[in-house]
């Protein structure tokens, strides 16, 4: 994703540029000019920002904040952070010029944190577990590969063994029966439970031959590649309530039944 980038310059100019990251490398897409005046500043940035937004229509939902000034970018020549306080024995303190060394979306993960323990699925007391299904909100990937998105999150790290000595006792353990609760405990809340709905959807596999699970049947992607059938039901603001995965043959009017009996037990 393309953002601006503001950069002081050796003569003291402000450099106003479009940039994005790669691989945590800095690559400048357009250089729009440098500043010497609060004025000249303002017309680069509006320039840059028609720059990222390619000629799209977008909503600012940002509040308005003044205008940028030239003193608001740090300044390298300036080996002095602090500004010098008055009186002859009092020095601000002289510090190296910043440097990143490192960037993570650890908002994103403490904003899905918060909402998984505010439906209350912290009751199911597996911390991995709850990183899993973070990584696999922000991006459904493998188990070895879930790794890479919770250390892109910052979260802590934790081995491929970890995760799947905790992967293998979610069955055993009986998270599925505590969030059900959870989730059904926060739509009675939400409104009540007067309506329900329910669908169905077809998952393949790139499998050459069937099994128990996965078998050849009517495909919704128009495939012939063994596959599952999955159920969802869900209150009338589409919060999941209980879901289920049946045979790939299965014929989708006969899997709403066990659907509905798993949910009133």
């Amino acid at each position: 994703m393309a953002y601006v980038r503001k950069v002081r310059t050796a003569p003291g100019a402000v450099a106003v540029q479009v940039a994005r990251k790669d691989a945590g490398r800095v690559v400048i897409l357009a250089h729009l000019g440098s500043a010497h005046t609060d004025a000249e500043l303002g017309i680069l940035l509006e320039q840059a920002r028609q720059v990222v937004v390619g000629g799209q229509a977008a909503l600012d939902f940002e509040v308005s904040v003044r205008a940028q000034s030239m003193t608001d970018v740090a300044d390298f020549r300036e080996r002095s952070l602090i500004a010098e306080l008055s009186g002859p024995s009092v020095a601000a303190p002289v510090v190296p010029p910043g440097r990143t060394v490192g960037a993570s979306s650890r908002l994103l993960y403490d904003t899905l944190g918060h909402v998984y323990d505010l439906l209350g699925f912290d009751a199911v007391g597996d911390a991995v577990f709850r990183d899993l299904v973070i990584a696999r909100i922000v991006e459904p990937t493998s188990k070895l590969d879930a790794s890479r998105v919770l250390a892109d999150l910052g979260a802590a790290g934790v081995s491929y063994k970890t995760i799947d000595r905790h992967v293998r006792k979610i069955d055993a353990g009986g998270h599925r029966d505590v969030i059900a609760e959870k989730c059904f405990a926060y739509a009675t809340d939400c409104g009540g439970l007067s309506l329900i709905l329910y669908d169905v959807t077809t998952l393949c596999f790139e499998a050459e031959s069937e099994d128990a699970l996965r078998k050849v049947g009517y495909s919704k992607a128009r495939r012939v590649d063994p596959q599952i059938v999955g159920g969802l039901l869900v209150d009338r603001t589409g919060f999941p309530l209980e879901s289920g995965c049946f045979e790939g043959n299965t014929a989708e009017t006969s899997t709403i039944v066990p659907i509905i009996t798993s949910f009133l037990a």
